[in-house]
């Protein structure tokens, strides 16, 4: 169930691209992306990718967060990394290192954070509302939800 900062996050999907084939399934894989704000400041850019038609409707949702604006550098942001799976319970999403993803080469991000770093510190709330924030209000994603 969302928390209530939930409440406070609001998306902005900019983009979206397809690319592949998948070496697996020959399908194409969809990336979009797109911003979190908080008050009206960007708090967040965030990535989502999956290949369509695989059956387990798994996806990465990768996160830079931190200080956004003119007066900033990529030292100001971090990036975060999540695998999101269908599991037996339901869906579920958990913190991967997300110097192992793309993400971690990305000139938006001063650097790229362990799962420890976010599972033990102050990331921990922020990333799981981030996650579900985007989960539930990007309406690009909605193949991956379940149906209801």
């Amino acid at each position: 169930m969302p928390s209530e900062n939930l409440l406070e996050l609001e998306i902005d999907p900019d983009n979206e691209k397809a690319y592949g084939p998948c070496a697996c399934c020959g399908q194409m894989t969809k990336r979009v992306w797109g911003y979190l704000r908080r008050n009206g400041e960007t708090v967040a850019a965030y990535f989502v990718e999956w290949t369509p038609g695989h059956s387990d409707r798994a996806a990465n949702f990768d996160f830079i967060c931190g200080r956004w604006g003119d007066d900033t550098s990529a030292d100001d942001r971090q990036g975060i990394a999540v695998a999101f799976r269908h599991i037996e319970s339901g869906p579920s999403f958990m913190v991967i290192n997300a110097e192992d993803r793309p993400l971690s080469k990305s000139s938006l991000a001063g650097s790229a954070t362990t799962r420890e770093e976010v599972l033990f510190g102050p990331l921990r709330a922020v990333t799981f509302d981030m996650c579900d924030a985007v989960y539930f209000n990007d309406s690009r994603i909605g193949e991956l939800t379940p149906p209801l």
